[in-house]
């Protein structure tokens, strides 16, 4: 897989180091919408409501998880957990009217992709939402678990916007084609070529036309982390005990591009409580950039900002 997809994200592209072992309480059930009348978004046509996914096509059902979740199952014909779960994913999906989609991607044949996203056992379980993974469950759950873990999905996705709706088209081919706005396109392109400053400005471009362009405010914010971490040595920048306000940064941000969160933040907030005036500024907005990379639904972003604002007020 190309480096940018194994080190951060963008549009169309994963942070695929950030996943994490899934919560083992289950999350509260909410309503999910049953019918595509209700605050329906772009109408997507796809030929099935489920796909095989491999290294090659895994591109293209990144994007559409910017309009709706993607829900990922890695399974293996071995697996007699696989063999039970599979038909109740098939069956909850088409019970969720084009509302959701589901990737199956076979453990042994994916190696790399398994290795990318972290995942070593069959079956395991996350969802794709505007491209950023959560991890959800492993192994099998009864139907009335996973329907409950799958509302909550639903609902935190209308909640950020994403209210596509899949419309069975069997003429359609085998991978769904959704183009990217364009200037996200052209940051796309230029992070797949190591282009990281015309990513940046890119995507600058793009906040300039629309500045509520969330989508462009974290890539324009993981553009930049890809400058500042391009060439540095990462065990080095990670391994260091920092001395002064750029090496604090440096780590911080290595920590960010190799997926470990928790700790990029906690090197900033460890830094910002001892120190005043223009270079706790500093921090401060340094801070804020990573937040715009993290997952929201991550647990660790959620605690660093409630330390900066007990440290600000």
């Amino acid at each position: 897989m190309s480096d940018f997809m194994s080190r951060a994200s963008l549009a169309g592209a994963v942070d695929l180091s950030s996943l994490r072992k899934p919560e083992s309480a289950p999350v509260a059930a909410t309503s999910a919408p049953n019918s595509m009348s209700t605050n329906v978004g772009e109408i997507l046509k796809m030929p099935s409501l489920t796909a095989q996914g491999n290294e090659t096509n895994m591109r293209n059902f990144v994007e559409v998880s910017n309009h709706l979740p993607v829900i990922i199952e890695f399974y293996a014909g071995w697996s007699e957990q696989s063999k039970a779960l599979s038909p109740k994913l098939t069956k909850l999906v088409e019970a969720f009217s084009g509302r959701i989609f589901l990737l199956q991607i076979e453990l042994d044949s994916n190696i790399n992709v398994a290795k990318a996203f972290k995942v070593g056992s069959a079956p395991t379980v996350l969802a794709l939402l505007r491209g950023q993974p959560v991890p959800l469950f492993e192994g099998d759950q009864p139907k009335e678990n996973v329907k409950i873990v799958f509302d909550r999905v639903l609902e935190i996705a209308l909640e950020n916007g994403m209210n596509g709706v899949i419309e069975i088209d069997e003429q359609k081919g085998e991978l769904p084609v959704i183009p990217l706005p364009p200037r996200h396109q052209a940051a796309f392109d230029a992070i797949d070529a190591g282009n990281y400053a015309e990513a940046a400005n890119q995507y600058e471009l793009a906040l300039n036309e629309n500045p509520a362009d969330s989508v462009a405010s974290s890539g324009l914010a993981q553009a930049r982390l890809l400058m500042r971490t391009d060439g540095i040595d990462f065990e080095k920048a990670i391994g260091t005990a920092p001395g002064s306000l750029a090496e604090v940064l440096l780590k911080a941000d290595a920590c960010m591009a190799v997926g470990h969160s928790a700790q990029a933040f906690s090197t900033i907030l460890t830094r910002f409580a001892t120190v005043y005036g223009e270079e706790r500024e500093v921090l401060r907005k340094h801070l804020l950039e990573l937040f715009l990379i993290c997952p929201p639904e991550q647990p660790e972003l959620a605690d660093a900002r409630r330390q900066l604002a007990a440290l600000l007020y």
